[in-house]
């Protein structure tokens, strides 16, 4: 089965030029993510796989490379980590 990712909550989410930043009010955390991380977290708002988010960064970025799914996949698992992302059944 292939692993679905959405966000936890509607956490604040603030976006200043090139970085967004994410305020867990749960844990009382925030996490800055650079503008290809926010766009990621944008996308979450709906069920996403690894491979949608993949797709949808190479639609958008000239710059991505073969390693993209290994980036994402590793940037869910630290979100998940955090507590702003979980698995969806």
């Amino acid at each position: 089965m292939i692993g679905q990712y959405l966000r936890m909550n509607n956490y604040e989410t603030i976006q200043l030029d090139m970085e967004w930043i994410i305020l867990n009010t749960d844990e009382y955390t925030l996490t800055k993510l650079n503008s290809v991380g926010g766009f990621c977290w944008s996308l979450l708002g709906e069920v996403q796989t690894v491979d949608s988010i993949s797709e949808a960064v190479r639609q958008k970025y000239d710059f991505v490379d073969e390693s993209v799914e290994e980036d994402i996949a590793s940037f869910l698992h630290d979100l998940i980590r955090r507590g702003l992302v979980q698995q969806a059944s």
